[in-house]
């Protein structure tokens, strides 16, 4: 796992307005086995969308407070707190078909001109109450403004709540298209509408930011009434792979104190995952071996048990040593660009000390990360480690364009210092050439 880095504008980010979050503020967390278990939730209810699963994007947010939402498009973003707190995979399953309804309704779109309507007569108000103010007339002016924003709010309100409604009308057509039972999110509906009468400080941001009315409970026990599939249950292997998601996510985000009492008695498999990061973040490398080794011994077929171990040789400072069992994640996983990447470190871990053999095992590091790149394109850590790999080969230019691309990647101003310096090696007409320009080029449009 590997953390990267009240106006109505701020409602376009479907359906969060009272919570303008960023997936940048809070930090989006990369790891293969979450993004598989919410890639595997989503994609049948992308197919029964009409949706095309390698459009949409879906990124886990660092965060513990319960929330989804759905910005930049065809983009979902998802809080590991919604993870944690979900009792079932079903209730995870049905926050995406509420997503998912809002991507099809077109509502990121259409909210912008409902905002920007909603804002006209606001302004207007603002502007006429300002001019009372300066002739005098203070208390009419408040009140023109106040007026103004009170009016503004309550039309985009009323257009947020016919959007939640028709998001959770599709949220129920494609549970039911796809065999899947309505309870998991009405559970997960009725526990956020007891938090009405809570302080704005203590719930959650999607009570907060969904008129979750006993009403809209009621409308969603009524669509789901005729349901066929209200008593299907997640099948085991699903629950499993949530619970083991749920550990992994304590196990990293918690202190390893914290986890190591909440799974101290608890020796089934999600209990011995948490264990197994926590005593590795308090470098017991030892200790989390035993703990992983004895999880191998009773998955040997799951590969993301065989990337922990590779993840920590690695940065316990036994690089070589997590090679194979990379290797082994990627045989049963295989083109998994963060397994490749994990790969791709070791073999620049093994390959740093020089020699034509491990200037061998950098070549084929930098293969690998090429292909990372291939399937994934904005992995910003590949290109971390394909400047390492280019510099350990003396390969200057290439290691500045790595890193060029990687800062551009992250949206930052370093990105232009080093296009200008590897665009004084690279041979001109070359794809890193090209883009060194392109990087360049787009670093000047933002000044």
């Amino acid at each position: 796992m590997k953390l990267m880095l009240r106006n109505l504008a701020l409602a376009l980010v479907v359906c969060f307005i009272a919570v303008p979050v960023t997936a940048q503020a809070q930090g989006l967390v990369r790891d293969a086995e979450i993004e598989a278990l919410l890639r595997d939730y989503s994609d049948p209810l992308f197919r029964a969308a009409g949706l095309e699963s390698s459009r949409v994007g879906i990124s886990l947010i660092n965060d513990r407070r319960l929330n989804a939402f759905v910005t930049n498009g065809q983009n979902i973003y998802v809080h590991t707190g919604l993870i944690l707190e979900a009792e079932e995979p079903n209730m995870v399953i049905g926050v995406l078909a509420h997503e998912i309804g809002h991507i099809t309704g077109g509502h990121l779109a259409r909210g912008a001109e409902a905002a920007a309507n909603a804002q006209a007569p606001m302004l207007l108000a603002t502007i006429l109450g300002l001019g009372s103010i300066l002739a005098g007339a203070g208390d009419v002016g408040m009140a023109l403004i106040t007026g103004g924003q009170q009016l503004a709010v309550r039309s985009y309100l009323s257009y947020s709540r016919g959007q939640e409604a028709a998001a959770d009308n599709t949220a129920l057509q494609l549970l039911e298209a796809t065999g899947q039972s309505p309870e998991g999110i009405i559970g997960m509906m009725e526990s956020l509408a007891n938090q009405e009468i809570l302080s704005e400080v203590y719930q959650d941001p999607y009570a907060r930011s969904h008129p979750m009315s006993r009403d809209r409970v009621n409308a969603y026990r009524n669509g789901a009434r005729t349901s066929p599939y209200t008593d299907i249950r997640d099948p085991e292997s699903r629950i499993f792979r949530h619970r083991m998601a749920q550990a992994k996510i304590y196990g990293y985000l918690d202190p390893p104190g914290t986890t190591l009492r909440r799974y101290r008695d608890d020796n089934s498999a999600p209990g011995r995952y948490a264990r197994t990061v926590a005593y590795y973040r308090q470098g017991q490398r030892s200790k989390a071996l035993q703990e992983l080794d004895a999880l191998i011994a009773a998955m040997p077929d799951n590969p993301w048990l065989h990337e922990l171990k590779g993840q920590i040789y690695y940065e316990t400072g036994l690089a070589a040593q997590g090679i194979e069992p990379y290797k082994k994640a990627l045989s049963l996983r295989p083109d998994e660009p963060l397994l490749l990447v994990g790969l791709a470190s070791c073999l620049l871990g093994k390959g740093g000390n020089g020699g034509e053999a491990n200037r061998a095992t950098n070549e084929q590091a930098i293969t690998y990360l090429r292909e990372v790149l291939r399937i994934d394109p904005f992995n910003g850590a590949a290109y971390l480690q394909m400047s390492k790999g280019y510099g350990q080969l003396d390969e200057t230019a290439l290691a500045q364009w790595a890193l060029a691309e990687y800062y551009a990647a992250a949206g930052r101003p370093e990105a232009a210092m080093h296009a200008r310096r590897a665009l004084k090696g690279l041979p001109e007409g070359s794809v890193e050439h090209i883009r060194a320009v392109d990087i360049l080029s787009t670093s000047k449009k933002r000044r």
